[in-house]
C-alpha cells in the first residue's frame, strides 16, 4: 500500500510540474477525493507556483476539506512559509473553513492578526473566535494582554477588530 501511495504522490508531482492545466486540475481533484496528508505538501508545493487563478481556487476548496488533524502542522509551516506572504489570507480561510482544531497556536494567529493586513487579520480572526474556547483562562489573559499592548502602541485601522477579539476571549 506505501509503495503504491508513493507512486502516486510521484505521478501527481510530475502532473503538477508540467504546464497541463487540465491534468493539474484532475490531480487536485484525486487529491480531493481520494488523497491523504501526504500529499498536502504537494498542493502547497504547487501553490507557491502557480499563476492560475483557477488552480489557486481549487487548491483551496481542497485544504477547506481536509479532516486529518495531523494536517495542522502543515498549514501552519505554510502559513509560516515566506513563499505564501500573499497567500496567507485564503490560507486561513481554508483553515477556518476545515473546523480542525487550531488552538495550540492561537499564539500564531495572534500575531498575524496584530501585524498584518486587515483582510489577513480578519482570516485570523475567524480561527482564534474558534480557538478561543478551547483555550484554559491562563492563555486566555496572556493572549488578552498582547492584544490590549498592540491597541496601546499603534493607532490601526484594526482597532475594532483587536477589541472584538479581547472580547471572544472573554466569553
Amino acid at each position: 500500500m506505501e509503495l503504491e501511495e508513493s507512486a502516486v504522490i510521484n505521478e501527481i508531482k510530475t502532473i503538477f510540474e508540467s504546464e497541463n492545466e487540465s491534468a493539474i486540475h484532475d490531480a487536485i481533484a484525486y487529491i480531493h477525493e481520494n488523497g491523504s496528508i501526504k500529499m498536502l505538501p504537494l498542493l502547497f508545493d504547487l501553490l507557491a507556483i502557480t499563476k492560475s487563478e483557477s488552480t489557486k481556487n481549487d487548491i483551496y476548496e481542497c485544504l477547506s476539506d481536509t479532516k486529518e488533524k495531523s494536517a495542522t502542522t502543515i498549514f501552519i509551516e505554510a502559513l509560516q512559509d515566506s513563499r505564501f506572504v500573499n497567500e496567507k489570507s485564503h490560507i486561513l480561510s481554508a483553515m477556518w473553513q476545515s473546523n480542525l482544531d487550531f488552538s495550540k497556536y492561537t499564539k500564531v494567529f495572534i500575531q498575524l492578526l496584530i501585524q498584518e493586513n486587515y483582510e489577513t487579520a480578519l482570516e485570523a480572526y475567524t480561527i482564534i473566535e474558534v480557538c478561543a474556547g478551547n483555550l484554559p483562562a491562563e492563555e486566555k489573559t496572556t493572549y488578552k494582554e498582547m492584544i490590549e499592548k498592540a491597541l496601546k502602541n499603534k493607532k490601526s485601522e484594526k482597532a475594532g477588530l483587536l477589541q472584538s477579539t479581547i472580547e471572544a476571549f472573554e466569553l
